[in-house]
């Protein structure tokens, strides 16, 4: 039985990815100097957590994880030293998860890796557009602003919108702390060495990061104007019923993450100035930390709300939001093209993924932004329903 497990439960947009990237890049050194990585990939750890969430299947619905959780206590049980565990999944989950995650193990520390709020605010944004929420950015902004938390009150009330529910690292402390007791890893502010992070998450699980070499993870966001295309292109999916989850690796992982990322295109990302509430909001947080007692790596400072440069997206105009959507179709086509050419069935070959080009239908509305996003969703409800096809055929 593992000694000493740690359960990095994020927040998320603190670093997560670069610190799980990490974790299974040293994997086999972080072995050998008795600290347990388990899983054979993160995508295990993620499939155990669901699963300890109460899911029954993957969010793209193609495969069982119910087990997973009980996998992965098997394996961390079996190990005589460290494991850790780490999954921003876990920040939002209730009590319920919290009482079963303290029940898997003989001793658990728990890990909230924390950014400052201003520069979470458009990440945030950003990260639910990609997993496929409607709102616009000013819809997002008001309701982090209206359904903020109330540190002060001697009862603590959380905030109940989606910001909050990821963001609230003081409730996500003290839910968590009945499981173990509590560490706190502050991101560094912009401008400082990229392997600081590293360096005090290694602190908590008694790994010198900084005398390795590791490869730098690439989780760029989007530019604003990308990401109010693929906000547009949920919403039209989600008019002609593919509400997401449909498609997701193709609609997050593949576009996205990938096509969208890649684009040579005239956009910049999201800035913001801290406002009041925010300076406020960070204030009160840090303080609920420190009255929990909680183990700080890093410097409460590092939470001290910084400006994010960028663009006003009020600034945006709806044909530079047609052409970033059209430079997206073509690539996101040749991609579609590619897999249909290969295994293909039937009436599902290369010839029948949708065509379009600017202004170049019959029937193209007086809207080139909007037909544009259209034209995207022609090629994801293609996508969607071949896959959903062949799936049928399969069973």
């Amino acid at each position: 039985m593992a000694r000493r497990v740690i359960v990095h439960v994020g927040t998320m947009k603190s670093g997560t990815t670069s610190l799980q990237h990490a974790l299974f890049a040293h994997r086999e050194h972080l072995r050998d100097l008795g600290i347990l990585v388990p899983g054979k990939s993160w995508r295990e750890q993620v499939d155990a957590v669901w699963d300890v969430r109460g899911r029954a299947w993957s969010l793209a619905g193609d495969r069982s994880i119910g087990g997973s959780w009980g996998r992965l206590v098997e394996e961390i049980d079996a190990w005589p030293g460290t494991a850790v565990v780490s999954a921003e999944l876990l920040a939002p989950a209730g009590t319920a998860v919290v009482e079963e995650v303290a029940r898997s193990f003989a001793s658990v520390e728990i890990v909230v890796s924390v950014r400052d709020l201003n520069r979470n605010l458009p990440a945030m944004w950003q990260e639910v557009v990609q997993n496929g929420e409607l709102w616009t950015w000013p819809e997002f902004l008001a309701s982090a602003k209206q359904m903020r938390p109330r540190w002060s009150l001697p009862d603590l009330m959380t905030g109940t919108n989606r910001f909050w529910k990821e963001q609230d690292a003081a409730a996500i402390a003290r839910r968590w702390s009945a499981a173990g007791p509590v560490h706190v890893v502050t991101v560094p502010p912009p401008g400082g060495p990229s392997e600081v992070l590293l360096e005090r998450f290694g602190e908590v699980i008694g790994f010198g990061f900084g005398d390795v070499s590791t490869p730098m993870s690439r989780n760029a966001s989007l530019g604003v104007v990308r990401a109010d295309v693929l906000r547009r292109l949920n919403v039209e999916l989600e008019r002609r019923g593919l509400r997401f989850p449909a498609g997701i690796r193709l609609r997050k992982h593949v576009l996205a993450k990938r096509l969208m990322r890649d684009l040579d295109v005239d956009d910049q990302r999201l800035g913001l100035r801290v406002a009041p509430w925010v300076e406020r909001s960070a204030r009160q947080q840090v303080a609920a930390l420190q009255r929990q007692g909680v183990v700080l790596h890093g410097d409460w400072a590092d939470l001290t709300p910084v400006e994010v440069s960028g663009t006003d997206p009020s600034t945006v105009t709806e044909d530079r939001i047609a052409a970033v959507a059209a430079a997206t179709h073509v690539p996101l086509r040749e991609w579609l093209l590619e897999r249909a050419a290969v295994g293909s069935r039937p009436g599902w070959g290369p010839e029948t993924v949708p065509q379009w080009s600017p202004g170049g239908s019959d029937d193209a509305s007086d809207e080139p932004a909007e037909d544009a996003v259209a034209a995207l969703a022609d090629l994801i409800e293609w996508a969607i329903t071949r896959t959903r096809a062949k799936q049928a055929a399969d069973a």
